[in-house]
């Protein structure tokens, strides 16, 4: 069993794992290149010990080994990169799709706000319209003009002082500012 200060655990820089966690997390992605590594120090180790004791047969069948165990091992690293490229291919499809189905979402909701807003708009046209008739505003203006038909409200048109001034629009009504001493329209 290894002590805990053989392996650090200073947390990566990109995902925040430790190196630990790191090491087991690529091992289960890929587990024929950490094995092939093994078997390839394995190799040289005894082909180093091989050629300390002097069995140079024994040397070059663990010097063959090593090689082998080598070439399996870039075979594995170069199989699980193709294998990951494949999953990538799968992941940009999936991808693509959350990507097609948020656009519809959003023109959907865009949808839903324009309808919003124009039955927005009708109400409050309806609204307004609703508003100048309870409050008479359209009556009092037939009334301005001389037209004494509506049913609404009783003719004043004896009643109403005579509009001064020549601007349309103008109020039929005086207002004395208390300082000016002077009417304002």
């Amino acid at each position: 069993m290894s002590s805990p200060a053989a392996v650090p655990t200073t947390p990566s820089l990109h995902t925040g794992e430790s190196y630990q966690e790191k090491a087991w997390r690529k091992f289960k992605e890929q587990p024929l290149v950490p094995i092939g590594t093994l078997l390839t120090c394995g190799a040289l180790i005894m082909a180093t010990v091989k050629m300390k004791r002097g069995d140079s047969q024994s040397l070059n069948n663990w010097l063959r080994v090593r090689v082998i165990a080598q070439g399996a091992t870039i075979a594995a690293v170069c199989a699980g990169t193709y294998a990951m490229g494949s999953t990538a291919g799968d992941e940009t499809k999936q991808t693509r799709q959350l990507d097609e189905i948020q656009a519809h979402r959003e023109a959907r909701a865009g949808r839903d706000r324009k309808e919003f807003e124009d039955r927005l708009k009708a109400a409050e046209r309806q609204w307004n319209e609703t508003e100048g008739a309870l409050s008479g505003r359209d009556s009092n203006m037939n009334i301005a003009k001389g037209d004494s038909t509506s049913k609404a409200l009783p003719s004043v048109q004896g009643q109403m002082p005579q509009n001064t001034s020549s601007r349309p629009g103008a109020s039929w009504w005086r207002f004395k500012w208390p300082w000016s001493g002077s009417s304002a329209s």
